[in-house]
């Protein structure tokens, strides 16, 4: 009984403290007509109508608790106003609930009243946090990040060895030395990928290199810090989320360089150029920071690339990952690149910042434990999209995406390719003095 109260008071005094918290956290908290309209857009409600899975509904698990001890209607009338105290049997209902939305923002585009429900899936999350619940894999996931600066656990001598293979790679592609430099200091871009693109989808990155080879830009990884991912953001633990954060901003110093390159990893740009950045974590910064999508596009639009989209002739389709689309601002850039680098371009309908989620957003995606709702469920509405298109590769620069495509399309054993949008890049781009044979 001691512990529950312990429990009850660490949720109640968090859900409490809200009223002197964002003003926009109070609007959702207060202001819900309970309209359905979020639910209608949701790729979860969307996969199966359950009531438990209507963004209305889960967040009512916090605005009951809320209304219950922050405001006058709550204290006096209780269920009649919708306000209920937390019990015991809500905890395990949180830990499930929560961690059954993709936080992908959609509701919030459509809303009438603006109402972000990922914000309060956050703050969910962020209770389950201090009180230890938060899911094993991604608390795994953190940890080992933590440790070692990435989130697969690989030591400095992993980057080396792959960014070599991937130089042998290039060479005996195309008959062009490009190379991949790391722990160079002093010079523009310091790359910051998603460890995914550099442990499990090379031709990503061999894609960025050649990028950077024919801008003639000086840059550089490190191998102490080749992992943009943070999944801080998803737990809704802030300390880790800054804790995980902080080695890359040291990085950037350490080799002085004057702006951070952010990947292909769209909750990575989100941390460190809107949350991060915008909330001087650490003050302000002696670099810049951007994304090589928005590098890339900038060179095709200025003419310093040939492409060869003869080399890229499948219908090809793009995936505008959430944080990008609906986060970042980073929407037509990824368009620019595949209209450049393929030969037929397909979009989804909708798409930019109305996209469906892929249904692995908010960490779900490293939660194999839930994989046939993440196929069946959250990522139903996404496979349809995909398919509509008639496309035989889906792009996506987001290594969560990249996951959750790759296993969507292996479950529902579908004949098409996965990846991001420097691979196509890798396959299409021409460098100057290449083989002919290509």
């Amino acid at each position: 009984m001691t512990e529950y109260n312990n429990i009850k008071s660490k949720v109640v005094d968090s859900i409490k403290a809200m009223k002197k918290g964002p003003l926009p956290m109070r609007i959702y908290m207060e202001t819900c007509v309970k309209c359905g309209t979020c639910a209608e857009v949701c790729p979860v409600y969307y996969g199966s109508n359950e009531k438990s899975l209507n963004p209305a509904e889960r967040s009512d698990l916090i605005r009951r608790v809320y209304k219950k001890h922050s405001t006058i209607s709550g204290k006096i009338f209780g269920g009649l106003v919708g306000a209920k105290d937390f019990d015991g049997d809500d905890i395990d209902k949180w830990a499930k609930e929560f961690y059954e939305c993709t936080a992908c923002r959609r509701c919030a585009v459509f809303c009438p009243m603006e109402i972000d429900n990922s914000v309060l899936t956050r703050k969910a999350r962020t209770i389950l946090d201090s009180i230890g619940k938060t899911p094993e894999t991604l608390m795994r996931v953190i940890e080992v990040s933590l440790k070692t600066g990435n989130t697969d656990n690989a030591p400095p001598v992993a980057l080396t060895e792959a960014t070599s293979f991937m130089e042998e790679e290039i060479l005996e592609e195309t008959g062009v030395e490009v190379k991949m430099p790391v722990d160079e200091v002093g010079v523009d871009y310091f790359l910051v990928p998603p460890s995914g693109d550099v442990l499990v989808n090379p031709e990503s990155m061999m894609g960025i290199a050649k990028v950077f080879h024919v801008t003639g830009d000086s840059w550089t990884l490190s191998s102490r810090a080749f992992d943009g991912a943070n999944y801080g953001l998803f737990t809704g633990s802030d300390n880790d989320m800054k804790e995980d954060n902080k080695l890359y901003v040291e990085e950037a110093k350490r080799l002085k360089v004057k702006t951070m390159m952010m990947g292909e990893c769209g909750h990575a740009h989100r941390i460190m150029k809107f949350i991060m950045e915008k909330n001087k974590w650490w003050g302000d910064l002696p670099f810049e920071i951007s994304n090589i999508l928005q590098y890339t596009a900038y060179h095709i639009q200025k003419g310093t690339f040939k492409f060869d989209k003869s080399l890229v002739p499948e219908p090809v389709t793009y995936h505008d990952p959430c944080n990008f689309g609906r986060s970042c601002g980073i929407i037509e850039e990824p368009r620019i690149i595949m209209r450049a680098a393929c030969e037929d371009f397909r979009e989804m309908y909708p798409n930019r910042g109305e996209n469906w989620c892929c249904g692995g957003g908010g960490g779900l995606s490293a939660m194999d434990t839930i994989i046939d709702f993440r196929m069946n469920v959250s990522g139903k509405k996404k496979v349809e999209q995909v398919l509509a298109t008639g496309a035989k590769y889906v792009a996506s620069p987001c290594s969560n995406c990249k996951r959750q495509f790759m296993q969507l399309m292996e479950y529902h054993k579908l004949d098409i390719g996965t990846g991001g949008l420097h691979d196509l890049v890798n396959r299409s781009i021409i460098l100057d003095g290449q083989k002919k044979s290509v």
